[in-house]
């Protein structure tokens, strides 16, 4: 009787030692979880501002401000739960009331701006990268930017990366066409014009740039031809000397080793 009793009793007290086991890795598993979020969340928020704040290099339709402060009010709302994060309920009811101003004042200006420099158009295309992420996200998990504006600023933002890199070639090309580097410079003028004409999209700007690469197209090889043109006269100017030059000296030479006069 008494071995039976134990046997219970140690089979009862596995039993839950493995419930305990199993409930202490739920709520583990369950913090972990609740802490990554929060993790996220924050990023979310810091990601989101740093963009907003970059608005002068990369031209923000009124959509794509709105789908950047619903996300800043989505995450807010999740960090809610975060203790460490203070004024959370003032900060949701501040990005609500800019969410009203920008629905109801927000004035679109989107001009393309052609990158100063390399570093600049870096700066742009990492800033596009992560605006086309996070559209996707808010795609993905719902947002609440109707999903067709959604798909036309993904549009637009591929649009841009374009732009960008057309207008970078172009700056590349003129710095090379003043170094004389013919070669890297109709290279870089076939690229530009290759990937315009394959892109799915086009605008008037597009259209203009390829304008204008043909153009240098055309002026590069006229310059060239022209280029031939003085070297090929040089060459025979340099042809036509040598043969005076022979003429004259074997024309010494016969005066020198012809027959004498006789005097």
């Amino acid at each position: 009787m008494f071995v039976t009793v134990a046997v219970i009793f140690i089979v009862l007290a596995t039993f839950l030692l493995i419930i305990y086991n199993m409930y202490v890795d739920y709520v583990t598993k369950k913090d972990a979880d609740a802490k990554a979020l929060l993790s996220r969340s924050r990023n979310i928020i810091n990601e989101c501002e740093e963009l907003l704040l970059n608005q002068a290099q990369i031209p923000f339709t009124k959509n794509l401000v709105l789908i950047l402060r619903y996300r800043i009010l989505n995450a807010l709302t999740r960090l809610k739960n975060d203790p460490y994060v203070k004024n959370v309920d003032e900060r949701i009811v501040d990005q609500q009331r800019q969410i009203n101003d920008v629905i109801a004042n927000y004035r679109e200006d989107i001009a393309f701006r052609p990158p100063e420099n390399d570093q600049v158009a870096v700066q742009q295309l990492r800033a596009i990268r992560q605006l086309r992420k996070i559209i996707y996200a808010e795609m993905k998990h719902g947002t609440r930017v109707d999903t067709v504006s959604c798909q036309r600023e993904e549009r637009r933002l591929h649009l841009l990366v374009l732009k960008v890199n057309i207008s970078n070639l172009m700056q590349r090309v003129l710095e090379l066409r003043r170094l004389q580097q013919v070669g890297s410079c109709r290279q870089l003028i076939e690229k530009g014009l290759d990937v315009i004409r394959t892109s799915p999209i086009h605008d008037a700007w597009l259209d203009d740039k390829a304008a204008s690469l043909n153009q240098m197209r055309s002026d590069l090889e006229s310059d060239l031809r022209q280029r031939n043109e003085k070297e090929r006269e040089k060459l025979i100017r340099k042809e036509q000397q040598a043969t005076q030059a022979a003429h004259a000296s074997s024309k010494d030479l016969d005066e020198i080793f012809g027959d004498k006069k006789k005097w």
